[in-house]
């Protein structure tokens, strides 16, 4: 990441004192071979400052991606907690490789030094250059040219083919989602505001159902589903406007059948703070916008949630991409999102949307041993893998969360651990010493493949509408699944 100019004098202050810590450290010190994190998270401190002014835009120039391949397959965990550790941005994880944007020029070299590697590859030999001005260019062309630049909002609400043929920026998401659920009431109800970020953005919420159907509002079962939380990852965002589009207009009697069973619970922009950044300064931010103090920036919220929070798979370095806050549920978009999802008790499904990897994963984050309900899950998730690929013949993976890489504090483990008592809405099917409802709790990583040969995050706008047209089918099936063979415990 491009550096500040002129830092500032806590900058300056912080490092001073980082770097007179680690001298006194050294004599201490463990064998290189050992890869301390702390001097590893220090070696790459200035290429990874986040304190920018708002005017300055991120600039990766000379900044490669590169893929890793541990020499033994079983090293991979190892190879990424020490990627991790040196405080590197990982894109991907798969099939024995990792790919990571190289923000120093020896990363490969001191990765190999402590895992043995079979091979280093640079798939882009300048993200800036190769990745990201070719797409703000596109960007401002199209914008500058087409409908989205010249069409109010309101008139692309009715307007799909434009509206998906674009990515968009956090104030028209907002204004659009306003206007779909005002047009539609017989459906949908909005919620303004479920809580403030740090920057004093609002979360919204829909709730989208058939009010007007013979079951009662509190007797239908509810499926939740969130996209957003890593904010560069902006086919999330385009994904959850493309199911939400579709549970409002669709009269599919697929569609229309599960409105009349379930309500959906749906929140679009889980990180506010750090989608309206990529759009301002950083495309590549992942983390929403906490100030840490000493010029780091952001608190990676899948590594925030009360699930089983600080126990691996994230980092305790504030400037970390997977930095897991100062303490549990420490941020405040968790701290909504969690008190949102508890505040519906009739949840039997938690969908998170992310990208990329083409990877439907399910819990548990940190646990090898089959979770509690791995049959039902894996069953599910099997089935979605196969009706994503009759669509457009894309591979997605089902797997577990914990054989692509550890993590603790995770959305969708938070939601397959929740308990809600069985209520009369949840009560069929459940046997008779069954006190609890256990929601599904899963992740998909969408579009591109982790196989693909560059720029992942970078989604081309033209990914879309086919992203869109296979995870429908494959959600909805999903939903079906989690009304039909509700957990019990």
């Amino acid at each position: 990441m491009k550096r500040s100019s002129r830092p500032t004098l806590g900058v300056l202050a912080a490092l001073a004192a980082a770097a007179a810590c680690a001298l006194l450290l050294l004599a201490a010190a463990p064998p290189a071979d050992a890869a301390p994190s702390w001097l590893g998270s220090l070696a790459s401190l200035p290429s990874q400052w986040a304190l920018r002014s708002r005017p300055t835009r991120a600039d990766y120039s000379g900044q490669q991606l590169l893929r890793l391949t541990a020499a033994k397959r079983e090293d991979v965990p190892r190879l990424h907690q020490l990627l991790l550790d040196l405080n590197a941005d990982v894109w991907a994880v798969a099939d024995g490789r990792i790919d990571v944007r190289a923000a120093r020029p020896d990363l490969a070299e001191v990765a190999g030094r402590h895992v043995p590697l079979a091979s280093a590859e640079t798939l882009v030999r300048d993200i800036e250059a190769d990745m990201l001005a070719p797409e703000a260019a596109s960007r401002r062309a199209v914008r500058a040219t087409v409908a989205t630049a010249t069409t109010p909002v309101r008139d692309l609400v009715s307007d799909p083919k434009t509206w998906f043929s674009e990515y968009h920026p956090f104030d028209e998401i907002v204004e659009w989602y306003t206007i779909l659920a005002q047009r539609h009431p017989e459906r949908v109800e909005l919620v303004p505001n479920i809580g403030t970020t740090h920057e004093g953005r609002t979360l919204m919420a829909l709730k989208i159902t058939n009010r007007n159907s013979s079951v009662p509002l509190d007797r239908k079962k509810q499926i939740y589903v969130q996209g957003g939380i890593h904010a560069r990852e902006w086919i999330s965002h385009a994904t959850t406007q493309y199911l939400t589009y579709h549970l409002v207009t669709s009269s599919a009697p697929r569609i229309t059948a599960l409105l009349d069973a379930a309500e959906w619970i749906i929140v679009p922009v889980v990180n506010p703070d750090g989608y309206a950044y990529t759009w301002e300064s950083d495309r590549l931010w992942r983390k929403n916008r906490r100030s840490n103090g000493g010029g780091a920036y952001g608190v990676d919220l899948n590594r925030n949630y009360p699930a089983n929070w600080g126990h691996g798979g994230s980092s305790k370095f504030p400037y970390s991409d997977t930095y897991m806050g100062p303490s549990e549920a420490s941020e405040p978009e968790v701290q909504a999102l969690t008190k949102f999802f508890l505040s519906h008790p009739r949840t039997v499904a938690g969908l998170d949307l992310h990208s990329y990897s083409q990877l439907i994963l399910r819990p548990l984050g940190w646990e090898r041993k089959d979770y509690a309900y791995e049959k039902e899950h894996k069953a599910v998730c099997d089935a979605m893998a196969k009706i994503i690929k009759k669509v457009h013949g894309k591979s997605y993976t089902s797997q577990k969360s914990i054989d692509l890489y550890a993590t603790t504090g995770g959305a969708s483990d938070y939601f397959a651990l929740q308990q809600f008592p069985i209520t009369p809405a949840t009560a069929e099917g459940a046997p008779a010493k069954a006190k609890y409802v256990r929601p599904y709790g899963i992740t998909i990583e969408l579009r591109p493949t982790a196989e693909w040969w560059g720029p992942g995050f970078v989604l081309d706008k033209k990914e879309i509408i086919p992203t869109g047209e296979e995870i429908l089918p494959a959600v909805l099936h999903y939903a079906e699944n989690a009304v039909k063979n509700t957990l019990f415990e």
